[in-house]
């Protein structure tokens, strides 16, 4: 997709975004159900769960979405290519994954040593990610037109040595062994990086923006990089330890942003903000309010760094654009109970614009 030509004033905002430039409301990203959706695009069909991740399959699932979506403000149509989080881990070698379900891939431990990690090493010509560059290049030819294809999650570092390694065998090592650790997270940025770059030219062949499984979209260089990992640790720990690849990773990107998941994962904002991150993408758990933690989004917005989240109802939403810096500010916006069409996407725009003052109403 040639974004800049088809959406250019979306794409404007959203460079206001990640700068904090001065704007009249924040950015909005907005999808609902279509009120008329193509009938005769069926839902893709397979046998195995496995079978989910075949280039056709998950062309037939774009398909089969992008007909049924409709988009408002500074929604436009996306599709995250879904390979399961920190799919890197499969493209290393000995590396492999599991589909057990229609929704789920699991990435099954296979190092006893952490000390051997170092000679792992990422394979683009492996069975994964040579799957991943087909169905690149062929979400790029047959929707390409008309949707931006997202990067996979290539995942976060610590995250994919966690599963090559096991968990609590890796938080062992993190405790007993920081030196073996930062070894292989050494060595883990220059795999990631390959596979980034590796990845980041193929979507270059057919599209001039580019955008992670969260719809937060750069004409330059971005990701979403993420540590689940550190809901387990402290933010010694993890400033020791992670942060520092993290800003290796930042230092290469334009517009970095980071997953920051979980309850009792706020104390690392301070180090992502050392680290260099532009922007949080704030998941506050699975039934939370992300405005529970208020104070931390004004914090990383006072420090000069942007964040975005969901809103799942009409008091989040009015609480965030009263409540925070809307310069700084992209609301996700796809509950069908909050925005179930066109009418009412218009509403929320309008709201959005009173509350931050711009209407005089």
């Amino acid at each position: 997709m040639r974004f800049k030509e088809r959406y250019p004033d979306i794409l404007d905002r959203y460079e206001r975004f990640w700068r904090g430039a001065d704007t009249d409301r924040p950015a909005m990203y907005i999808c609902f159900p279509r009120e008329n959706p193509d009938a005769s695009v069926a839902p893709p069909e397979y046998s195995e769960p496995i079978d989910r991740l075949r280039p056709e399959v998950m062309l037939a699932g774009a398909r089969h979405a992008l007909a049924r979506r409709d988009y408002f403000a500074e929604g436009f149509p996306h599709w995250f290519m879904n390979y399961g989080p920190g799919v890197l881990h499969a493209c290393l070698t000995g590396g492999e994954l599991h589909v057990r379900d229609e929704r789920t891939v699991w990435f099954p431990p296979f190092l006893e040593e952490l000390e051997k990690f170092t000679e792992l090493e990422f394979e683009p010509q492996g069975r994964w990610w040579s799957t991943i560059r087909e169905t690149t290049r062929l979400l790029l030819a047959e929707v390409g037109d008309e949707a931006v294809i997202s990067y996979t999650d290539i995942g976060g570092n610590a995250d994919v040595l966690a599963s090559v390694r096991g968990t609590e065998p890796f938080l062992l090592d993190c405790a007993m062994k920081p030196e073996v650790v930062r070894a292989a997270m050494d060595h883990i940025h220059v795999q990631w990086m390959a596979a980034y770059e590796d990845q980041h030219a193929v979507l270059s062949e057919g599209q001039d923006v580019f955008c992670s499984w969260w719809r937060l979209p750069s004409a330059g260089r971005t990701y979403m990089t993420q540590c689940d990992f550190n809901a387990m640790i402290g933010p010694d720990m993890f400033g020791d330890l992670f942060a520092p690849e993290l800003a290796a990773v930042y230092a290469k990107l334009d517009h970095p942003a980071f997953h920051l998941d979980g309850l009792n994962t706020e104390c690392h904002v301070p180090a992502l903000i050392e680290a260099g991150v532009q922007c949080v993408q704030w998941t506050p758990g699975p039934i939370g309010s992300p405005l529970k933690h208020l104070d931390m989004l004004r914090d990383i917005q006072a420090a000069g760094r942007s964040v975005t989240f969901a809103v799942g109802n009409l008091e989040q939403f009015e609480t965030a654009c009263r409540e925070l810096d809307h310069r700084r500010l992209l609301l996700i916006v796809d509950s069908p109970n909050l925005c179930p069409d066109r009418a009412a996407a218009g509403r929320l725009v309008e709201t959005a614009l009173r509350i931050c003052g711009k209407t005089g109403a």
